[in-house]
């Protein structure tokens, strides 16, 4: 969307105004959804400023393992469909989203949506989890800490994440810890970069945990007076 853009923009801009410039990225990763990877873009390009020489597309790596979670046979749907809420029920449905292992029926080979393996067929908030902690573990960690060949060392090191609501809650779950019975209510807002640092010798966040209403965390979370709101 048009709002979505904007916010993609603004969030790079506040990344640059932190001190974390596009040159300084030497790793993207992006899901193989479309608007990840334009928001990818959007905030690099604007993390770069005057200075696009600094940047490129090809820093972006994507991942299905970071795709938003599959909701099965209502895939696409809204969740205050009416004729949703009438076939389910309300408490069905909430039961589905908000619970850690819940899902919805898995769709079929007619579903508009359907992709075949290895895409699933639905997901629980776990199953979810897993494969993004995979990805971490696979591909995300082993750039940010040990990959040669990239400009920066593994001391210095930043790699950018852009993802979606359910997959960033599962990282920020695995970064901090968080019982399976609160990851469904980690609060993950659109466009407000979040900060881990970390310890290149044990690969675990460093910063010190801040209690939130949320549970603890060792989250930056970036505000500006533009997107606080969101909070």
């Amino acid at each position: 969307t048009v709002r979505g853009r904007v916010e993609a923009v603004a969030a790079g801009q506040l990344m640059r105004s932190r001190g974390f410039k596009a040159k300084t990225v030497c790793v993207a990763f992006a899901s193989e959804l479309e608007r990840s990877h334009e928001t990818c873009e959007l905030a690099l390009a604007s993390m770069a400023g005057h200075a696009q020489d600094t940047w490129s597309s090809n820093r972006i790596r994507r991942d299905m393992r970071l795709n938003e979670r599959h909701y099965g046979a209502v895939q696409g749907k809204f969740k205050n469909d009416a004729n949703l809420i009438k076939e389910f029920g309300g408490d069905e449905l909430r039961y589905w989203r908000r619970s850690m292992h819940g899902k919805a029926p898995p769709m079929d080979t007619t579903h508009e949506y359907y992709r075949p393996p290895p895409a699933p067929l639905t997901e629980s908030l776990a199953d979810c989890q897993r494969r993004v902690v995979n990805c971490w573990e696979d591909v995300i960690a082993p750039a940010l800490f040990k990959e040669e060949g990239l400009p920066i060392s593994p001391q210095d090191r930043t790699i950018m994440v852009v993802a979606h609501a359910n997959t960033l809650r599962s990282l920020m779950a695995h970064f901090d810890d968080v019982p399976d019975d609160q990851v469904q209510d980690l609060y993950v807002p659109n466009s407000v970069p979040i900060l881990y640092r970390f310890e290149t010798a044990t690969q675990k966040p460093i910063s010190v945990k801040l209690g939130t209403g949320y549970g603890d965390s060792h989250a930056r979370w970036m505000l500006s007076a533009e997107n606080h709101h969101a909070v």
